[in-house]
């Protein structure tokens, strides 16, 4: 099933922290269109997350970076 890639936004800045000294916390910001991220238009996310889920998040993250620098290889996974 290919991806519907009008929903996809770009990721324009983002933060992170604890939340009360236990859980991981993210904001990030996106520019959900073309336009949007043209006109300097953002859309902030907060995510608040387990210890454990930021692990496994920034390893995902990590494994996708360096699967995008081996070049054209697209995925239609879905987690």
């Amino acid at each position: 099933m290919k991806p519907d890639m009008d929903l996809i936004g770009a990721l324009t800045s983002f933060s992170v922290g604890t939340l009360d000294g236990q859980d991981a916390m993210m904001v990030i910001e996106i520019a959900t269109t073309p336009e949007e991220y043209e006109q300097g238009i953002r859309h902030q996310m907060p995510v608040a997350m387990t210890p454990e889920h930021a692990l496994e998040l920034g390893e995902a993250l990590i494994l996708a970076a360096r699967a995008a620098q081996m070049g054209d290889a697209p995925s239609y996974a879905f987690n």
